[in-house]
């Protein structure tokens, strides 16, 4: 029995999701979902517009992939969080995190969105926090562009492969360590800021 000619928008979508995982973005063509659906291209153009309609539905599926990793509660600051989970992502998702953080192809707009959603959850981490809530707006945006600093390097290391079998924990262990050297450093310059006034 033959391959059935129909596909649903989701099933083509969930097949590039599987090329973009396991090869790269430049691999998400029309000719290679078809093929690996046994259909022509036909089936595609008809179900999406255009490739770029496509892979607009795909960099929503990778971040909605990407932010299941960083909403687990890892630690007890988002920051942490954020941070662990990009590590574990970059362990576990190498595909997705090198199209999504080494801009493999996803549009600028599409990064600035991700940063606005982490600038958020940290925002709002700190806000519910009542020790940290006490930090001025510059100095949480230093601890992100730091923590962000900090994470991005290691993840990206995890990903390419410079730390070959890392454990979770070890990773875990670095983010926390790091993330608690930026609060301690976020709570002496607030504490310098109050006593100047």
């Amino acid at each position: 029995m033959g391959r059935r000619p129909n596909f649903t928008r989701e099933e083509i979508l969930e097949c590039a999701f599987e090329i973009l995982n396991s090869e790269s973005l430049k691999e998400v063509t029309a000719r290679n979902i078809a093929k690996k659906l046994g259909v022509s291209t036909i089936a595609i153009y008809s179900t999406f517009k255009s490739m770029d309609e496509l892979k607009n539905e795909l960099a929503k599926k990778a971040k909605t992939k990407l932010f299941e990793y960083t909403k687990i509660n890892y630690a007890n600051l988002s920051i942490l969080n954020i941070g662990i989970g990009i590590c574990l992502f970059a362990k576990e998702e190498k595909a997705l995190f090198r199209t999504i953080f080494l801009r493999e192809g996803m549009p600028r707009e599409f990064m600035d969105e991700i940063m606005n959603d982490f600038r958020n959850l940290i925002h709002s981490g700190f806000n519910n926090n009542e020790v940290y809530s006490q930090f001025p707006e510059d100095i949480i945006e230093w601890v992100i562009k730091k923590g962000w600093y900090f994470s991005h390097g290691y993840a990206t290391l995890i990903c390419t492969g410079f730390y070959i079998d890392i454990e979770f924990e070890t990773f875990k262990k670095e983010v926390v360590d790091m993330g608690n050297v930026l609060i301690q450093k976020a709570l002496e310059m607030t504490e310098e800021r109050e006593n100047e006034i």
